[in-house]
């Protein structure tokens, strides 16, 4: 039989990555590894092909969903769907770090570096459609300006049940910025599952749309995958920290993985009073200060190759010089 820890690393699209095995192997030790790679099962028959009783696997089982290894599915328990959920599962985790300090955390960021950044930059090189999406920021939406309902996070969280908000495992495992960590909105069933673990923390519609605020100020981009439905996260991301973002612009491919907004940020030149906090807030390096003629302060300019629509230097700019405009149509966001 293949050892457990290469069958998962396999599974995870890394076959024999010796850093993915060690985040592995601490997260599960032999005997869970073992039932993580015989998934999907029933409990009789993985008690029958480990030996074990079915109590020792239903306890085992039950405490790899705790550590968020495993997933429970209408057919039962299955091990994470890909690299992504097991690591938002288990970085975004705080109660993992009593056990283990930063060590869980320190394995990824040296799995993320050294193999799984210069991969995700070389995938997106074949991507026909980007997998991400900027959302932008509803402070930054001018009056009357006519949302789709999958940008318009107001109406998001309206056709959402369940709430939930959980720890940004991206900012936890890299702390390369000081910007707020528990703003990872989880909705529906995501949010049903957070609670269920116990690594989020149940919210009412109101703060959820809170945490969406406070996400604005702080300078972080609403993200969520890329199509017409937003039901399951609304992340809050940074450029520094994400995985997507920051695995992407580190390698230079982050337009092929996240796609812009439909919007871009414009500047009325006579309102700016060259403040630069725009340039200090842009998380895309999309603003720079230019000499106006007849104006003695230099104006704030977007560069709209740049510029992905987020609507974060729009948010506090005070004068209010700075608005988001349509650019792209309503068929740019795929069913």
């Amino acid at each position: 039989m293949k050892d457990a820890y290469a069958a998962l690393t396999e599974k995870l699209s890394y076959p024999d990555s010796q850093r993915l095995t060690k985040v592995l192997r601490r997260l599960m030790d032999e005997e869970e590894a073992e039932i993580v790679a015989s998934l999907p099962c029933s409990v009789s028959d993985l008690a029958q092909k480990l030996g074990k009783s079915e109590e020792t696997i239903n306890e085992r089982l039950d405490g790899l969903f705790g550590k968020g290894v495993v997933f429970m599915t209408s057919k039962g328990y299955q091990v994470a769907r890909d690299l992504i959920q097991l690591h938002d599962a288990t970085g975004g985790d705080i109660r993992l770090d009593e056990i283990w300090g930063r060590e869980l955390l320190d394995l990824w960021e040296d799995f993320c570096q050294a193999e799984w950044y210069p991969d995700m930059g070389r995938k997106a090189q074949t991507q026909e459609v980007p997998t991400w999406r900027v959302i932008p920021a509803r402070e930054a939406i001018s009056e009357g300006v006519k949302l789709l309902p999958a940008e318009d996070l107001e109406v998001v969280l309206n056709k959402a049940s369940k709430f939930a908000v959980v720890h940004c495992p991206c900012r936890r495992i890299a702390e390369r910025c000081d910007l707020p960590v528990e703003v990872c909105l989880q909705l529906n069933r995501a949010a049903e599952y957070a609670i269920g673990r116990g690594t989020g923390k149940e919210l009412t519609r109101e703060e959820a749309m809170g945490i969406l605020d406070l996400s604005e100020e702080a300078g972080l981009i609403h993200s969520a995958p890329n199509r017409s439905e937003v039901g399951g996260v609304v992340c809050n991301c940074c450029t520094d920290c994400c995985v997507l973002y920051y695995g992407l612009i580190k390698y230079g491919e982050l337009e092929r993985g996240v796609a812009k907004s439909r919007f871009q940020a414009e500047v009325d030149k006579t309102t700016c009073n060259g403040c630069q906090v725009c340039i200090e807030r842009c998380p895309f390096e999309a603003i720079e200060m230019v000499k106006i003629s007849g104006e003695k302060k230099l104006k704030a300019q977007i560069d709209s190759e740049k510029c992905f629509g987020c609507g974060i230097c729009a948010v506090k700019c005070d004068p209010g010089a700075i608005k988001l405009v349509e650019v792209r149509s309503p068929e740019y966001i795929p069913v």
